[in-house]
């Protein structure tokens, strides 16, 4: 039986390599990223940064398209988790990186005294640059330890960390005692890393603009740059693709409103997908006004991104293991679970909405005042106005972490109420033509509607000129 300091030291392995290596692979790929046009490299970065606004659990679909019937060992299948989270962050690394570049006086300043280019990117680039990098690493971090999706679909078993082994003793063993340890190691790992990330460099962000820089990049740089735009793009299509296979597009298309091959599933894929929208619509409705009023305030409310640090599959533990002291009307609706979900969702908002808020000029705000504009005037006739498409941005960012949340829904969605995350993971898990057909397509549909949001956080925004946006 594997001890608790074992599953600890696993999960803390797999997240610090995975960060690591997301850094030694996004660093060069941003340097490439920021001598690009505009236009291509808001493409490029759209399509780097697709993996990284994926659920986890679509990623392993990938890797399970892309490696098929492949024998996993504990080995073979951390090196796939590790591989997919490389995937995942190393776009959110490279635009952190292109999003913060060093004064072009600076440069300059450092030819005119004969260093070369490598020296002035190791003397003077990359030591202004590390802090923003650390934050960022421990974010990616931060994410690796918590990707439950990822490594249950990948680790076939056989990769045990601390959010797998928490599901296990509480939905297959009962324990909730050993539940209850393994989730307070988890928690201990996850809000260490999100402080020191805190502490170091605020909150790094991937809808930061990318900075053009008089710095060329290297030959190594231009050929990794090509090479994993060139595997982001074979994966994604290749996903994409499979929608196309078996039965076919029409067919697989069609067969979301069954139950899956030989009816292994509880409900169709259509009416989970219903589910996971209502979710969304209720984690939308509460997260985005409650973290517009937050943002609103002269102070920061920094408490409001705690649940950055805290694994849903111990929030989703907490509610089960509290479900006793709460009113039955509420356990026993569909309700809870979005509730839940605004928690991760209302980190996300805030971050997209403070920098907006902030930087509407307050003379404007001043001014409507002493016309005798009310609140409610102010907020829809001026404020709302000015800041509508990092609104629009919350409310997608919202909608999208509500419908890929895997961690807390195993927990709290069950019966006629399972989401669709849940869904993909039982198709996942029996063989059939038709059931990985079903799941290619709705991850295919998943990329398609990512890419957009995505696009649209790329795109420049008056109001972020001032001020950084958020992370996922």
């Amino acid at each position: 039986m594997t001890t608790s300091l074992e599953l600890f030291l696993t999960t803390a392995f797999i997240a610090v390599v995975s960060a690591a290596l997301s850094v030694v692979v996004g660093v060069p790929f941003g340097s490439w990223l920021r001598s690009l046009s505009p236009q291509l490299a808001r493409g490029i970065s759209t399509l780097t940064l697709i993996p990284f606004l994926l659920p986890p659990l679509i990623i392993g679909l990938a890797f399970v398209g892309v490696f098929g019937e492949l024998k996993v060992n504990s080995n073979i299948g951390m090196l796939l988790v590790i591989a997919a989270h490389v995937l995942m962050n190393f776009g959110f690394i490279a635009k952190v990186f292109a999003g913060s570049t060093i004064d072009r006086e600076q440069i300059e300043a450092a030819r005119l005294d004969g260093a070369s280019e490598n020296q002035i990117r190791g003397s003077v680039e990359f030591p202004q640059q590390l802090p923003g990098l650390i934050s960022a690493s421990l974010l990616v971090a931060l994410y690796s330890a918590t990707s439950f999706g990822l490594v249950l679909t990948l680790g076939a078993g056989q990769v045990k960390t601390l959010e797998t082994e928490i599901a296990i003793a509480t939905l297959q063993q009962l324990d909730l005692e050993r539940a209850g340890l393994y989730a307070a190691l988890q928690t201990l790992l996850t809000v260490a890393m999100f402080q020191f990330s805190k502490r170091i460099s605020g909150s790094p962000s991937p809808l930061d603009q990318i900075e053009k820089s008089i710095l060329r990049p290297t030959l190594f740089d231009k050929s990794l740059g090509l090479t994993l735009s060139a595997l982001v793009f074979v994966a994604i299509g290749f996903v994409v693709s499979k929608a196309f296979t078996g039965p076919g597009l029409i067919t697989n298309f069609a067969n979301l409103s069954t139950k899956g091959e030989r009816e292994l599933l509880n409900i169709t894929v259509v009416d989970a997908s219903i589910n996971s929208i209502r979710n969304a619509l209720v984690v939308v409705l509460v997260a985005v006004p409650v973290a517009y009023l937050l943002a609103s305030r002269k102070r920061p409310s920094s408490w409001v991104l705690i649940p950055i640090g805290i694994s849903p599959v111990v929030i989703g533990l907490a509610t089960l293991a509290l479900a006793g002291y709460l009113p039955r009307a509420l356990t026993s609706s569909w309700v809870l679970l979005p509730l839940i979900q605004v928690l991760f969702a209302l980190p996300v908002a805030f971050q997209i909405l403070r920098p907006a808020r902030l930087s509407i000029d307050r003379d404007v705000l001043e001014a409507s005042a002493l016309d005798g504009a009310g609140t409610f005037q102010r907020v829809s006739m001026i404020e709302l106005p000015l800041i509508k498409k990092s609104v629009a941005l919350a409310t997608a960012f919202s909608a999208m972490v509500s419908i890929g949340e895997f961690g807390a829904a195993s927990f709290l969605a069950f019966g006629s109420n399972e989401t669709l995350p849940i869904v993909l993971f039982k198709l996942l898990g029996r063989p059939g033509v038709e059931n990985l057909g079903m799941a290619m397509t709705v991850a295919a549909i998943y990329i398609l509607i990512s890419a957009y949001v995505i696009w649209l956080s790329v795109k420049p925004i008056q109001t972020r000129h001032r001020f950084s946006s958020a992370d996922r």
